[in-house]
């Protein structure tokens, strides 16, 4: 019997758990949203939740932190019958497998030994199988009769939205998902056989409305930037010190700030377009007294390419606009070459508005088609805009290398 108590401290953050975790977290944030509302004790527990759907668990495994992530039990010989069947539950679910050969809760024992020994929480749905119309079932004692022989608090936790996304016999229907986590119940506070303090609070939390999304707090902050003078202005900056030194492109403002309020993404572009002949100007005159700023992340093939585009007078810089070479080098190029700065300025207004305003169309629109799923996923979406911004920069250099 000592065996079957030995319970584990959480050891830390665990790396399959965490990307387990954000998987599902960012899935489920696409689908439909998102969220947990309450707090649980940092040990490992006995989690308690409704079932409706096999959305259940994912929900569950998203909520928690690594450390304490909760593990749910799986009969060896049903859910390990074949190759699928294993790599779903090992990869996407991190089950332990437990044998009934010895009876149900002989199983749910061996199990429970194997997860809260390690300082992970179990998770034990006691209705034992999903609802059909979302309505609590019965409540077996195996959680309670658990946390009391392994002296571990009982966490009640309410799914809502799981079963309206994924209904047993239904089909998937995108929404959103929250995870209530209700008060933990120590183990001397249960008595034996009684559910009824677990069911009252997953009752109470069933009963607190529907599930909703939550803004991602990204996308919050750049949506009230963005409606601020200080989003144009920060627009225009950013226009200027590209065309000065800056390496990223002026465009890229309207992808990352832009994004969060479509409405905005023009009036930003057109700051950009006002930042950015500013900076060839102020670029020009300091290539043409010598002091040309630096150029980072550009090639001598690019100054190469842009000394022949100049050759024209101001209307090379025109050239820029789809080659991908940063406009700091036309501007410098045009202040060596002493080209007059009256119609630089013409032509860089053309050029740069023509690209800024193009550019901002195409983003303004797109990110209105996306705007629920951004509001939801801001974070993850500059995280991939970063990587393809980075990943497009490195080939545009390696070309003009």
């Amino acid at each position: 019997m000592s065996a079957r108590r030995r319970v584990g401290i959480p050891r830390g953050p665990n790396v399959a758990g965490a990307l387990r975790r954000g998987m599902w977290r960012q899935l489920f944030t696409a689908v439909g949203g998102y969220r947990v509302r309450g707090s649980a004790p940092y040990e490992a527990m006995v989690i308690v939740a409704n079932h409706s759907s096999h959305a259940d668990t994912p929900a569950l495994i998203a909520a928690f932190p690594s450390p304490y992530k909760p593990v749910v039990v799986a009969a060896d010989d049903y859910w390990y019958s074949d190759v699928w069947h294993r790599a779903l539950l090992r990869i996407a679910i991190g089950a332990v497998p437990v044998s009934r050969s010895g009876g149900a809760y002989d199983g749910l024992v061996d199990g429970a030994q194997q997860v809260l020994g390690t300082g992970s929480s179990l998770l034990i749905f006691p209705e034992g199988t999903r609802s059909l119309d979302g309505e609590l079932g019965d409540f077996h004692t195996g959680a309670l009769r658990i946390a009391k022989e392994f002296d571990v608090p009982l966490l009640p936790v309410a799914l809502v939205g799981t079963q309206a996304l994924l209904p047993k016999n239904g089909k998937f229907t995108a929404g959103p998902i929250e995870v209530r986590l209700g008060e933990p119940i120590q183990p001397e506070d249960l008595t034996d056989g009684d559910m009824s303090p677990v069911i009252d609070q997953i009752t109470d939390l069933l009963a607190r409305g529907e599930a909703s999304a939550a803004d991602d707090a990204a996308w919050i902050a750049l949506h009230r930037l963005m409606d601020s003078k200080a989003g144009m202005a920060a627009a225009a900056a950013w226009g200027f010190a590209e065309a000065i030194s800056w390496p990223v492109t002026a465009e890229m403002f309207l992808a990352v700030f832009g994004a969060a309020h479509p409405r905005k993404v023009l009036p930003a572009a057109g700051w950009l377009a006002v930042g950015s002949v500013a900076g060839v100007i102020f670029t020009a005159v300091c290539a043409r007294h010598d002091r040309t700023p630096p150029a980072p992340l550009t090639t001598a093939a690019m100054r190469t390419t842009v000394a022949d585009h100049m050759t024209v007078g101001a209307a090379g810089i025109w050239r820029q606009a789809l080659n991908g070479i940063p406009v700091k080098l036309y501007a410098a190029e045009a202040g060596r070459r002493h080209i007059p700065i009256a119609p630089l300025a013409a032509h860089a207004i053309g050029a740069r508005g023509a690209r800024a305003l193009a550019l901002g169309a195409v983003v303004a629109v797109v990110s209105h088609k996306a705007q629920p799923l951004l509001r939801r996923a801001y974070r993850s979406y500059l995280a991939t805009a970063g990587v393809g911004y980075t990943a497009g920069l490195s080939l545009v250099i390696r070309r003009w290398r």
